[in-house]
């Protein structure tokens, strides 16, 4: 153990000093989200707001967003209020690439306007700071084992994130604009009723 904590701590004070940088970041968002349960073609749209907080220490990257919208059927039928609680947490391999581990709930009211679902991802995160006031990253994750309301699982699920944001160079406020996507191939007894998630998203954020 001894060994281990000295190794630590070794590559630790090795480290670029871009790597070891604290940041807290605290963001408000704007978004427009389309739901679709694929197989029964039915898809609901709507917009709504959100925010998060992004902390930084040393190599160690941790991430909280929720956002909330209030979903119309485009068929027709009752609006409903769509909920999502996402957590990751990330370690940086390099500059450019990190591993990353987290959870995610999803809420619904009234609980039976479609499936609440709780889910375990698994997966990598690559940010490129192309100059000193711009910076693009990509993200994707294997999302494990799906819990569904409404029962079922899930053997393909899976989500991938692209986002770009513009700011000032001390990093003190940025503009950003996301779009993510998430696919949950469900399936209940022997039929297939996969669900689709599109999210755009536009803020700010504000840092220290």
């Amino acid at each position: 153990m001894k060994r281990t904590g000295l190794a630590v701590v070794a590559v630790a004070l090795c480290a670029p000093q871009g790597i070891l940088a604290q940041t807290i970041r605290f963001n408000f968002d704007a978004v427009s989200l389309t739901y679709q349960e694929v197989r029964e073609g039915r898809s609901s749209t709507g917009q709504g707001g959100g925010g998060g907080i992004e902390l930084r220490v040393g190599r160690f990257r941790l991430d909280a967003r929720a956002y909330t919208a209030r979903l119309e059927p485009d068929s027709g039928g009752s609006e409903y209020d769509f909920k999502q609680v996402d957590v990751r947490v990330s370690y940086a391999v390099n500059k450019l690439l990190a591993l990353e581990v987290g959870g995610g709930r999803r809420y619904v009211d009234p609980e039976n306007a479609t499936q609440e679902v709780g889910l375990i991802r698994i997966g990598v995160l690559s940010e490129n700071q192309m100059t000193r006031l711009a910076d693009v990253w990509v993200r994707g994750a294997y999302l494990v084992n799906p819990r569904f309301s409404g029962g079922g699982s899930a053997d393909l699920a899976f989500e991938f994130q692209l986002g770009v944001g513009l700011g000032t160079a001390n990093k003190r406020f940025r503009f950003h604009a996301e779009y993510e996507f998430q696919r949950i191939d469900r399936e209940v007894g022997a039929n297939d009723v996969p669900i689709q998630l599109s999210l755009a998203r536009v803020g700010i954020s504000f840092g220290f």
